[in-house]
């Protein structure tokens, strides 16, 4: 009874804060009925001081204490949302990571405990690896999603009613020994009273941390380990809040390069590394991170303030959609949210001085509570529709970002096709999913729709590989097989299990191409990874959203001979974009030097699971 009154109570609060706010001017804009309501843009209310400066809830151009600006209207587009009192209400997100502050003033109206004791991060300061450090990353993470509104502190969260739950996994004092225990904690997944079903369970689950592992038989060796996350993820996700169910929200990882240094610090100009010929992604979100390839996951990419991926984003197949992260806070913004307070003088930790705020939050980290946020705003506009409904709206409406984005090459082979529309209408890239999510839009959508998507359907096939189906070197024809899919379908999302053995695997690009010839590519040559075989490895492709999965499905494999060099590119913090013939190719270092293979690789075996309605 405690947790609903205090519920009720920070709403009434956030209410009466916003009566008393800022007003609008609602002529600013000349009404124009050619414009759906998304396409304004009114002025931010005001009621919290640093709220000027987060350009990832309206992006004006301003610097966020940066020297360089952002790009005008590159942000999540949730004015005329707030504007209409819209703020997350009656939402729960859950911030798995590594505690939070519960009693910093902007995060402390929002806490719903439940069953779960958000963990204390204390304000104490621990050697890690030889650093200083204190856990601060979750304070941060919940700042972005759900921060308070017109307080007079700070700044806000993108969905400022809604309340917050804290998961410890990842922090020095952690109370979870493992991401499905922590999953279901805050899901209250083993509870004796409607377990996955009151209002403090979580119907958004934050996730701002993963692996990248270089060694591709990572997947084979800890098969069981993957597959109890997904398992337990895919229950909360499907069977919870009455059957709406719950979205995971993960953030894509931050290894797009293998190290970079200074080339003009003054001036913002950052060389990039890259462990290929072509500066090509280091690392593809599906095979770094299994977790990625999750389809109970949705995978996010990190935008700077530009509007071009962020210089450190992973991208790849598995990535849905991208949303506002920033670089470093230097040349270019990073994000404005909560910090730890320098201290506090009582044990209960109510009395805190100081307490903070940080101008350079990043990383794919930050795009997933802000993505986060979002989807907070969107149920709380219409709580009857489903975790896939409101994927559904946030697809169909999301803003195409580096539109004029080039395709990365190989010679004359496109490693990474810009980007492309596939066979239900829908453009898709490879860094950027469907695009940056756009939520008055979605709202506006959420608001005028019941449920949108037919039951879910799961779809597996082993498809049998030609006993010759041999990896030829520098072959960019490819090794192709073939599953002819007979029963239909409309596709939301395609899993692939791969079976090959190759000597050199970064050589590998593996496209997958449907029956509406939409060309995925589900593996970047040149990337990072190691080993000499996939026992089983897991890719997700979101390419195909929308499209009859009826037809022949082809895969195609291919030996682009990408590793025999390393590669340096220079990226420009300030604009947010790579120099211009600024590649250059290097030597590997004598350390990492992998030796062509000898012989060809062959595809041994794979299966294709298709999910949709």
């Amino acid at each position: 009874m405690n947790n609903k009154l205090n519920i009720v109570t920070a709403g009434l609060l956030l209410a009466l804060g916003q009566a008393t706010a800022q007003t609008f001017d609602n002529s600013a804009q000349e009404y124009d009925p050619s414009k759906h309501v998304w396409e304004y843009t009114y002025q931010l209310a005001g009621g919290d001081p640093l709220v000027v400066h987060q350009w990832h809830l309206q992006n004006n151009g301003q610097h966020a204490g940066a020297i360089t600006p952002g790009v005008a209207g590159i942000d999540l587009n949730l004015d005329f949302t707030h504007r209409r009192g819209i703020l997350g209400q009656g939402i729960n997100i859950a911030v798995i990571d590594d505690g939070l502050a519960t009693y910093h003033p902007d995060l402390a109206p929002n806490m719903a405990q439940g069953d779960v004791l958000n963990p204390d991060p204390y304000i104490y300061q621990y050697n890690s690896r030889g650093r200083l450090t204190i856990d601060d990353h979750g304070t941060k993470v919940a700042g972005i999603a759900a921060a308070a509104a017109y307080n007079g502190q700070g700044g806000r969260g993108v969905a400022p009613a809604a309340t917050l739950t804290g998961a410890n996994l990842i922090g020095n004092e952690r109370n979870f020994v493992g991401r499905d225990l922590a999953i279901r904690a805050v899901m209250d997944m083993d509870g004796t009273i409607a377990p996955m079903n009151k209002h403090t369970d979580a119907r958004v689950i934050n996730q701002s941390f993963g692996y990248a592992f270089s060694d591709a038989s990572i997947y084979g060796d800890y098969r069981a380990f993957f597959d109890n996350i997904d398992d337990v993820t895919k229950k909360a996700v499907t069977e919870s809040h009455g059957g709406r169910g719950t979205m995971a929200v993960k953030s894509a990882g931050n290894s797009h390069y293998i190290g970079g240094r200074w080339l003009d610090r003054d001036n913002g100009l950052l060389t990039l590394i890259y462990p290929n010929g072509y500066a090509l992604p280091a690392y593809d979100a599906s095979i770094a991170d299994p977790t990625n390839a999750n389809f109970w996951n949705l995978t996010v990419s990190a935008l700077n303030a530009k509007g071009n991926l962020a210089a450190y984003s992973t991208g790849g197949s598995a990535v849905l959609l991208t949303a506002p992260a920033g670089e470093w806070g230097r040349y270019s913004p990073a994000t404005v949210t909560t910090g730890l307070p320098k201290w506090c003088t009582d044990a209960t930790e109510t009395q805190c001085e100081n307490p903070m705020y940080v101008f350079n939050m990043n990383g794919t980290s930050a795009a997933a509570p802000a993505l986060s946020g979002a989807i907070a705003l969107i149920m709380s506009a219409n709580h009857q529709l489903s975790w896939r409904d409101v994927r559904h709206l946030m697809i169909t409406t999301a803003t195409k970002v580096d539109a004029d984005s080039q395709p990365r090459m190989i010679g004359d082979y496109e490693a990474i096709p810009s980007w492309q529309v596939n066979g239900a209408g829908y453009a898709f890239h490879y860094d950027y999913g469907f695009g940056l999510v756009n939520v008055d839009a979605a709202v506006e959508k959420a608001l005028l729709t019941g449920p949108i998507l037919g039951d879910l359907q799961i779809k597996s096939y082993d498809v049998p590989v030609a006993a010759d189906a041999f990896i030829y070197d520098g072959d960019f024809s490819g090794t192709e097989s073939v599953h002819t899919q007979t029963e239909n379908l409309t596709v939301e999302g395609v899993k692939v299990h791969l079976d090959l053995e190759h000597d050199r695997l970064g050589d590998l690009s593996i496209e997958l191409i449907s029956p509406s010839n939409t060309r995925s590519v589900i593996l970047t040559a040149g990337t990072d990874i190691e080993g000499n075989k996939f026992n089983g490895n897991v890719i997700l492709s979101n390419h195909f959203y929308g499209e009859s999965a009826k037809g022949d499905w082809k895969l195609r494999v291919i030996d682009t001979n990408a590793k025999d060099a390393w590669s340096e590119r220079v990226y420009d913090l300030g604009t947010g974009k790579f120099v211009e013939n600024s590649l250059t190719v290097t030597p590997q270092r004598s350390d990492k030097v992998q030796s062509n293979n000898a012989k060809p690789g062959q595809l041994t075996g794979w299966s294709i699971t298709f999910f949709g309605h």
